[in-house]
This record gives structure tokens, sequence and C-alpha cells, in this order.
């Protein structure tokens, strides 16, 4: 009872208030258990009742953890899917970005990520993982280099018709290489296109709304931040607009990592979700949560508030 009582205590003075769905922006983020949650660069994805926050850890040989929620605001640790004991391959592997998307046709969920070697960036690789149960660990596959492009900085966007693709930047961060996915999702089968070759970007988000889909990118200043830009198309394979700035120019000092969709009884709301690097020390980064609104049909809204009220049964974000 009295550890209940002190995780409850930390959790309020976080900035997560149980009872009324509330995030405050700018303090750390606790689970349920009262520890801070290590989950940066992450991906989210909803099964059954519960959004699944994974993202990556990095302390005491853990690569990805995983935590869920109902309410998205409460976060319940639940387990580690991928560490360095996880396949030889990974002893000397240093991962970001893991995003995972739920395959139909196998069962299976399956991770994206970039791959290197330590924190030496020369590796510049994609890697694949795989599981039959969200919450569970996850088997490694491979790292590569998708049909010998560099790959740093990625994300993963299952289509409703099933199609899955991969978005990861290449040729030194110059490039942003876009793949669709083989049936099981575990390589890759066609490289789409470069997009902006020479535009310079990373941390690749992608969310679809109404019949447009919108991609959301920084600039490469390391751990630095900057202006956000984002580009919307019809088709995912293009043509995509210019590139446009969204925020201000540090992007509310984040970067961006995953736009939750979060659809309920009344309404569908937009969620992104960036991180707050520190450049000093990267255990005390913490996470951003604003509402991503749209004006139009392809003008996205983006604007700071230091409080955001969630309801994720309803699906309203404000």
């Amino acid at each position: 009872m009295k550890k209940l009582l002190i995780a409850a205590l930390v959790l309020l003075q976080s900035g997560m208030v149980l009872a009324t769905g509330l995030i405050k922006n700018g303090d750390k983020f606790y689970d349920t258990r009262g520890e801070v949650i290590n989950a940066h660069g992450a991906g989210f994805i909803k099964v059954g009742d519960y959004y699944y926050w994974i993202g990556e850890n990095r302390k005491q040989g853990v690569f990805v953890s995983c935590y869920r929620s109902t309410d998205l605001v409460n976060w319940e640790f639940r387990a580690d899917l991928l560490t360095r004991d996880s396949d030889p391959d990974l002893r000397n592997a240093n991962i970001e970005r893991p995003k995972v998307v739920y395959n139909e046709k196998t069962g299976q969920y399956v991770m994206w990520m970039h791959y290197e070697y330590r924190h030496d960036y020369s590796q510049a690789r994609a890697a694949v993982a795989y599981s039959d149960d969200i919450e569970k660990p996850f088997t490694y596959v491979k790292s590569f280099r998708p049909f010998g492009n560099m790959s740093r900085d990625c994300t993963v966007f299952k289509d409703t018709d099933g199609k899955a693709y991969f978005f990861s930047a290449a040729r030194e961060n110059y490039d942003l290489a876009m793949y669709e996915l083989t049936d099981d999702y575990l390589d890759v089968k066609e490289h789409i296109t470069t997009l902006w070759p020479g535009g310079h970007r990373e941390a690749p988000t992608l969310v679809k709304h109404g019949k447009y889909y919108f991609l959301f990118t920084s600039g490469c200043t390391g751990w630095n931040p900057n202006q956000m830009k984002y580009a919307y198309a019809e088709s995912i394979r293009g043509p995509w607009s210019e590139l446009i700035n969204i925020g201000d120019e540090t992007t509310f000092r984040t970067q961006p990592t995953y736009i939750i969709t979060v659809e309920g009884k009344e309404s569908t709301s937009y969620l992104y979700v960036g991180d707050r690097w520190d450049p000093k020390q990267y255990f005390n980064s913490t996470y951003i949560f604003l509402p991503l609104r749209f004006k139009d049909a392809t003008t996205p809204l983006f604007e700071w508030q230091d409080e955001v009220r969630i309801d994720a049964k309803k699906g309203i974000v404000n």
C-alpha cells in the first residue's frame, strides 16, 4: 500500500493528473510504478483497448521498452522488448526510433528501427524484429541497408489497405528514402522514391487525415531542435507538396517522433508526440504531447500549450 501511495504522489507531481486526463508539458513522465518512462524516439500502436508506447530505453542493456495505457495519460510498464541479449548481432549495437505495426496476414507485430554500432554512426542500417505478442520479447531478424542505401532516422506507416511503408534518412541524411515493405513486413520490396533530395531531413512521422497523407520531418541539427516542416499528398506514393514550416523555429524545443490518431466515440483527434532532447545528458530528455489540428483539408495547425487534456474514449484532445 505504501508503494502505491508513493507512486500516485509521484504521478501527481509529474503533471500527469489521474482523474482529469491532464498532461503538463515540460515535466518528466512517470509510469504507474512511479518510475521515469524511458521510451524515446517512440512509436505508438493501439491494440484492443490499449495504446502501446514503444521506444528507446538505453539503460542496463535494454534497447526497447513497452508501456500501455487506456487513456494516453497513465502508462503501465509491460516489458522490455529488445535487449543486447536478444541476438548476437545486438551485443555491440545501438538502436534508435523503434516503430511497430501489426500484420493481419501473419499475426505478427513487426518492429523496424535504426541500427548502429554502439555510438558510431557509420553503420547507418535498418533493422527488423517481430513478435506474436506485443507485450513479449521480439525475435530479431537482421540489420541491413535497404537496396544498398544508408538508413538512419526512420518510421513505418501502415495504410488502410494493409500495405506498409518504411521511410528513412539516407545518403548521410541528405535524402529521405521511401520503401514499400513485403507482404510479411519483414523486408523491403520496392524503393518507391527519394523525397526532397538534398533536403537534409530526418525524424519522419506520417499521419493520414481525410483523403490526405501528411509527412512531418525535422532538419538535421544533431540533438538541437529546429524548424519542423510538413508536406502532403493525396497518394502515399506522391506527388508530394513542397515542404512547409509548421510551429515555431524550434518546434517548441522538440523533435517529432510520432502522431497518434485518437479515435473515440464522439470524434477523432490527433496528438503530436515529440522528444525534448537534452544534448548534455540523454536521460534528462523529456516528452511533449500537443494537439495537432487541421484548419482545412491540407493545413495542419500546431501551437504550444502548457497543458493538454485528453479524453481518449471520446476521441477529444484539447
